[in-house]
């Protein structure tokens, strides 16, 4: 399956997320803020990076920015899901014109992420289609 950087500061999400994600058969890796995220990304090369908007110090945006931005081609191009409590139109507006994967919206439940994380993989070649 697939590596997975999971990005949040809320450590019951991480929990959760984590415990699905595995259960899925994808190795995960976590980081509780931007600057741990942007670390953990260039240590473990992931797959995908599930990324929270809202985190202290250094929010997903800006971290989402630092990837888009990467000298390195396949670091800049990982694909990202963004998690967030944040459902007005300009967050969203602003996500997607990052080149982000996908935009989910706080709170949703746990199997719908992980059919996202999914979809992204496989869109993005990184597992087999769907059956």
């Amino acid at each position: 399956m697939a590596t997975i950087l999971v990005v949040d500061d809320e450590p019951d999400v991480v929990q959760i997320l984590g415990f699905c994600l595995k259960r899925d058969g994808h190795t995960v890796f976590t980081a509780a803020n931007g600057e741990g995220a942007l670390a953990a990304t260039a240590q473990y090369r992931p797959d995908l990076i599930l990324l929270d908007v809202m985190m202290p110090h250094m929010d997903g945006f800006t971290v989402l920015r630092h990837l888009r931005q990467h000298q390195e081609p396949s670091l800049a191009k990982t694909p990202v899901v963004m998690l967030t409590a944040k459902s007005d139109f300009g967050s969203m507006a602003e996500a997607w014109g990052m080149d982000v994967d996908d935009y989910v919206i706080k709170p949703f439940r746990p199997e719908d992420l992980t059919k996202t994380v999914r979809n992204v993989l496989s869109v993005r070649g990184k597992l087999p289609p769907a059956e």
